[in-house]
C-alpha cells in the first residue's frame, strides 16, 4: 500500500512548527541548562569569596588582640612588673582595642600558681584557676609555647594567651577571652551558613543546626574541605578557610533551597513555553492555508485541464512568480484553445492535424510533471524552488509563444537549459549531464521541443534505485542526416519491456494514449517524408541509447 503523500498546505504547516517551535525549545534547554551551570558557579564563588572575607575579617580582630596582649607585657614591665600598679593603663588598652564592641571581653592576668592578680571582670571560669586543669586547656597552650601569643578553645569560650617568662620560669600569663558576639557579627555581616572551629574541629561558632555532631565538633563530612556534600538529606557547597590565627571557616550554600527555586522557574516555563505551542498550532493552521492559496489555485485549474475542462483561467496577485505562472497559464490555455480550433480547421490535412494533436498533449504532460517538481522543492528550499519557478516560466514562454513547428537547434538547445536547471536544483549532485552538438548544425530547423522530451525521458525511467545518473546529448550531421544520441547510464531496459516499447514505435495507428517516446518519433515521422524517426536500445542495469535520425533542413531550403 502506497503512503499517502502529505499537500502542499500540511508540508508548510510542519515547517512553520518545525522553523519556530524547535528553535524555541532548543533556547529554553540551552537557557535552563546555562542558568543552572551559571547559577551553580555563581553560589560557589559567592561562597568562597565570603568564606574568605569572613575568615580575613577574623583573623584582623585576633591579630588587633594579639597585639593588645603584646602591648600590655610592655605596659608591665614598664610598671616593673606591678601588673596591679598598671591595672588603670591595662583597662585603657583594653577599652581602645574593645571600643567598637558593646563587651569588652574578660581580660585576665595570673601568676605562675594560677591566682588571678588582675581581672576586667569578676567572674573567673574554674577550668583557669583549678589545680586539675593545670596540665589542660589554656594552661597546656601557655606552658607549650612559652613567650608566644596563642588562640585556645576551650569549654566554648576563645581564649587568646600568652605566657611571659623570666628563662624558663612562667612571672605571668595574659589571657583574654573574647566576647562571642565579635565574630558572630562578622559572619552575620555576610549572611552565611558558616561554622568557626579550631584547628582539631572543636566548634565556637554555628548559626545552622545539624552542621556538627554529638561531641560539638563539625561533622566529618564538611570537614573533608570544599565542593559539595550531602548531610541529613541536605545538599550543600562547602568553602574553608584557615587562619594562621588557629582557628578554620566554613561557610554554607544550601542547594535544596537553590534546586526548588530552580524546579519552580522550570515549571514557569514549561507552563509558558506550553501556551506558546498551542498559539503557535493555531496560528500555523491560518498561515498555511494563506501562504498555499495560490499553489491551490494553481492545483485546481490543473486539474479542470487534465479533465478536458479549458474554460479555466489564474488570477494571482499575491507575488511576483505566482503571477507570472498564472499569467503563461492562461496564455498556455488560450493557445490551446487557438491550437484546437486550428487543427479542426485544418482536419483535412491529417498528418499536420495529428502533429497539432500530438503537440497539444504534450504540453501539459511536461507541465504537470515540472509543476510536481516545484512542489516538491518547496518545501525543501524556497530559494530554489523560486529558481525552479523562473526556469518554468521560461520553458511556458519557449512553449507559449513560439508559435512555429520548427526551430533552430539552438533555439531548442536554449530551452533545454531551462529544463536542465530544473534537474540541478532537484537532484543536486545525483544528476549529470554532458551536451555535446556540432556547431556546424546549430542553424538548423527540427521539431519544437524535441531534446526535451528525451532528457525527461532518460531521468524518468533511468534513476531507479542508483544513486547517481548521467545522460549525455550529442548532436552531429551524417550526409543530408541530422542525428541526436540521448544516452544514459541508468537502470536501463528489460528484453521484455524493450521489444513492447519497439512494437509501440512501429505501430502507426494515432492513439491519443500514447507519450513520451511514441510522441517524438510520431511527430518526426508525420512531418517528415521518409525513413526518418526514433530507435532505442537498451540492456538492463547498463542503460539506455534512444537515437533520433531528421533530414537536414534550413531556413533556406525550408519550403
Amino acid at each position: 500500500m502506497n503512503k499517502e503523500i502529505p499537500s502542499f498546505q500540511e508540508n508548510i504547516r510542519k515547517t512553520f512548527l518545525l522553523l519556530s517551535v524547535t528553535p524555541v525549545i532548543v533556547t529554553v534547554l540551552a537557557a535552563i541548562i546555562v542558568f543552572i551551570i551559571t547559577w551553580g558557579t555563581y553560589l560557589s564563588f559567592t561562597n568562597k569569596r565570603d568564606c574568605s572575607q569572613i575568615a580575613s575579617d577574623t583573623n584582623e580582630v585576633i591579630t588587633r588582640y594579639y597585639s593588645m596582649l603584646m602591648d600590655m607585657e610592655d605596659v608591665i614591665a614598664e610598671n616593673g612588673g606591678d601588673v596591679k600598679g598598671a591595672g588603670d593603663r591595662l583597662f585603657s588598652l583594653l577599652y581602645e582595642c574593645t571600643a567598637d564592641y558593646d563587651d569588652i571581653g574578660n581580660l585576665m592576668v595570673f601568676s605562675p600558681d594560677r591566682k588571678v592578680i588582675f581581672s576586667s571582670k569578676n567572674s573567673i571560669p574554674e577550668h583557669l584557676t583549678r589545680e586539675e586543669y593545670d596540665n589542660w586547656g589554656v594552661w597546656n597552650r601557655i606552658k607549650k609555647y612559652p613567650g608566644l601569643t596563642k588562640t585556645t578553645l576551650y569549654s566554648g569560650n576563645l581564649y587568646i594567651t600568652r605566657g611571659v617568662y623570666q628563662g624558663k620560669e612562667l612571672e605571668y600569663a595574659l589571657v583574654y577571652s573574647m566576647p562571642s558576639q565579635v565574630i558572630a557579627d562578622i559572619v552575620n555581616a555576610r549572611n552565611r551558613t558558616c561554622v568557626v572551629t579550631d584547628s582539631t574541629g572543636w566548634v565556637y561558632l554555628s548559626n545552622a543546626p545539624g552542621l556538627t555532631d554529638e561531641f560539638g565538633q563539625i561533622n566529618a563530612i564538611l570537614e573533608a574541605g570544599p565542593g559539595y556534600a550531602k548531610l541529613n538529606g541536605q545538599r550543600y557547597v562547602c568553602s574553608k578557610a584557615a587562619l594562621g590565627k588557629g582557628l578554620t571557616v566554613y561557610t554554607f550554600v544550601d542547594l535544596n533551597r537553590s534546586i526548588r527555586i530552580t524546579v519552580m522557574l522550570t515549571v514557569i516555563i514549561a507552563v509558558i513555553f506550553l501556551g506558546i505551542i498551542l498559539i503557535t498550532f493555531r496560528s500555523t493552521r491560518s498561515s498555511s492555508e494563506v501562504y498555499t492559496r495560490d499553489v491551490k489555485k494553481i492545483e485546481d485549474a490543473f486539474e479542470e485541464v487534465s479533465r478536458g475542462n479549458l474554460d479555466v483561467s489564474l488570477n494571482i496577485g499575491s507575488s511576483k512568480e505566482f503571477q507570472i505562472i498564472g499569467n503563461d497559464f492562461n496564455e498556455m490555455i488560450d493557445g490551446l484553445k487557438d491550437q484546437i480550433d486550428r487543427n479542426r480547421e485544418l482536419a483535412q490535412n491529417a498528418a499536420f492535424s495529428q502533429v497539432k494533436q500530438l503537440e497539444s498533449q504534450f504540453n501539459p504532460h511536461f507541465l504537470f510533471n515540472t509543476l510536481d517538481n516545484i512542489r516538491f522543492m518547496a518545501r525543501i528550499d524556497a530559494a530554489a524552488a523560486d529558481k525552479m519557478i523562473l526556469s518554468l516560466s521560461g520553458l511556458l514562454r519557449y512553449s507559449i509563444r513560439e508559435t512555429r513547428e520548427e526551430v533552430t537547434v539552438s533555439e531548442d538547445l536554449q530551452n533545454l537549459q531551462f529544463y536542465l536547471n530544473i534537474l540541478q536544483i532537484r537532484f543536486n549532485k545525483r544528476f549529470a549531464y554532458n551536451i555535446n552538438v556540432a556547431e556546424d548544425i546549430g542553424d538548423c530547423l527540427i521539431p519544437k521541443l524535441l531534446l526535451q522530451p528525451l532528457l525527461e525521458n532518460a531521468v524518468k525511467y533511468g534513476f531507479g534505485e542508483k544513486e547517481k545518473l548521467t545522460v549525455n546529448i550529442n548532436g552531429y550531421q551524417i550526409r543530408e542526416n541530422l542525428i541526436f544520441v540521448c544516452e544514459d547510464d541508468g537502470v536501463g531496459i528489460d528484453e521484455e519491456q524493450l521489444n513492447a516499447i519497439k512494437e509501440q514505435l512501429a505501430d502507426s495507428s494515432e492513439s491519443s494514449a500514447h507519450f513520451g517516446l511514441y510522441n517524438i518519433h510520431r511527430r518526426i515521422r508525420l512531418m517528415y517524408n521518409g525513413d526518418y524517426g526514433l530507435d532505442i536500445s537498451s540492456r538492463k542495469g547498463e542503460g539506455t541509447v534512444v537515437r533520433l535520425t531528421l533530414p537536414k533542413k534550413t531556413e533556406e531550403k525550408k519550403q
